[in-house]
């Protein structure tokens, strides 16, 4: 017999949404690390996103998020946009409330000096 999860079903695991099932919590700290990462590197002017901390409790999360960003792009405007984002796709796939999200900018690359591979985008990209 096949059952079709309704509306209010979490596709992935046929659940109500929101809610997780006994076999794996959304909200372990790598999977939360590994969503932050994702969000973050989707910013455009991001080149590399390392997580630096995941701070876990029952219904929230606290992330520390350190980036290098390529020249040319407001860094302001990025560490901004990718709380965010961050904020608002952890908060999606986990169901945990984010509290805090910082953001340290720990290297800027200049295109055309640093061009050894590091980054995934360019500053053409975003």
């Amino acid at each position: 017999m096949t059952t079709r999860p309704s509306a209010a079903t979490n596709p992935g695991t046929g659940l109500a949404a929101g809610t997780t099932g006994p076999e794996r919590r959304p909200g372990d700290t790598s999977d939360v690390a590994r969503i932050a990462v994702q969000a973050a590197s989707l910013v455009p002017g991001v080149s590399v996103v390392r997580p630096a901390a995941v701070r876990l409790d029952d219904r929230s999360v606290g992330l520390d998020l350190h980036l290098i960003t390529w020249y040319g792009h407001s860094v302001p405007t990025i560490a901004e946009t990718v709380r965010a984002v961050v904020t608002d796709r952890v908060a999606a796939q986990t169901g945990l409330s984010v509290a805090v999200v910082t953001v340290t900018v720990d290297d800027l690359l200049v295109p055309g000096v640093d061009s050894s591979g590091v980054g995934t985008a360019t500053p053409e990209d975003g």
